[in-house]
C-alpha cells in the first residue's frame, strides 16, 4: 500500500469540494481546535424543521437497543433522507478530512439515546485497530437532538489528549473516575460535535427523566478495509461525490 496520506489523483478532494467542502469550509479558529484541543461544536448546525425529521427518525426507530440505552442504527431505511444530510454537511465533511488528511470512508452510524440512569462511561478512545501510529485514523460525530446539559448525560472530553495517541489508563476507563482537565459539553438541539476519534471522552449519566437523543457516525480511514460500514436503500439519494466521499455501499435492507 502507498503513502495513505495521499490522494494521489484528486478524486476525493474534487469530490469534497464539490459537496462544498474544501478548505474554506472551516474558519482557522475550527481548523485550531480541532489541532490543538481535538473538537470542535457547531452550534445551530441544524435547522428546526431538519431537527424535527432526524427526532421522528429517531423515535421511531426499530434498532436494537444495547447497554445503556443506545439504540443501534444498522442500516438507513426508508427514512433515511434527514440522516444522509448530516452525513453530507459541508463542515462535518471538512472537519473528517482537517483531521484525517486523506481519503475516509463513513463508519458505522447509531442513535445514542441514555435512559435516565443510564449512559455512564470511562473515558475511551474510538480507535484500538492497528495503523502508523504517526496518523489519526477515525473521526466520530454527535447530532445532538436534544439539548445537552449535565445532568441527561452530556459529552465528557479531554482536551488534547488525542495528541497522546494512546489509550487513557486503567484507573480513567473506571466510569466513576474524572480527569482533571476533563470539559463537559454543553449545547443546544441542533448543534453538532466533532472530535478526533483519538481523544479521551465518554458519555455521562443520564440524572434526567427527559431524553438525550443523538445521531452519531464515524469515518475511518479508507485504508482500514474491513471495518463496519453502512448501507444505504437507495444509491439515488446521494449525489455522486458524496457516495465517492462516503464510500456508502449500496444494498437492501430489512
Amino acid at each position: 500500500m502507498g503513502d495513505p496520506t495521499l490522494d494521489p489523483d484528486g478524486a476525493f478532494e474534487e469530490a469534497l469540494a464539490a459537496l462544498g467542502a474544501g478548505p474554506a469550509a472551516l474558519s482557522a479558529d475550527e481548523k485550531r481546535a480541532l489541532d490543538d484541543a481535538g473538537h470542535v461544536l457547531f452550534r445551530a448546525a441544524i435547522d428546526p424543521a431538519w431537527l424535527e425529521a432526524l427526532r421522528a427518525d429517531c423515535d421511531g426507530s426499530e434498532g436494537v437497543t444495547a447497554q445503556g440505552g443506545n439504540q443501534q442504527l444498522a442500516c438507513l431505511g426508508e427514512r433515511q433522507g434527514a440522516i444522509l444530510r448530516v452525513l453530507q454537511w459541508p463542515r462535518l465533511l471538512a472537519a473528517a478530512w482537517h483531521v484525517l488528511r486523506r481519503p475516509f470512508a463513513l463508519g458505522a452510524v447509531a442513535w445514542r439515546c441514555p435512559r435516565p440512569g443510564l449512559g455512564q462511561q470511562g473515558l475511551h478512545m474510538d480507535w484500538g485497530a492497528q495503523g502508523d501510529p504517526g496518523l489519526f485514523h477515525v473521526v466520530t460525530a454527535l447530532c445532538y437532538l436534544d439539548r445537552v446539559v449535565p445532568e441527561n448525560g452530556a459529552t465528557r472530553l479531554v482536551p488534547g489528549s488525542h495528541k497522546l495517541r494512546r489509550r487513557p489508563p486503567k484507573d480513567l476507563a473506571d466510569p466513576a473516575s474524572r480527569h482533571p482537565q476533563e470539559t463537559t459539553v454543553q449545547a443546544e438541539a441542533g448543534s453538532l460535535l466533532v472530535f478526533n476519534g483519538h481523544l479521551w471522552h465518554a458519555g455521562t449519566r443520564n440524572r434526567s427523566g427527559a431524553p438525550r437523543r443523538a445521531l452519531q457516525c464515524g469515518f475511518v480511514a479508507r485504508e482500514h478495509r474491513g471495518m463496519p460500514s453502512t448501507l444505504v436503500d437507495d444509491a439515488d439519494l446521494l449525489p455522486p461525490p458524496a457516495r465517492l466521499v462516503l464510500g456508502i455501499t449500496v444494498g437492501i435492507t430489512g
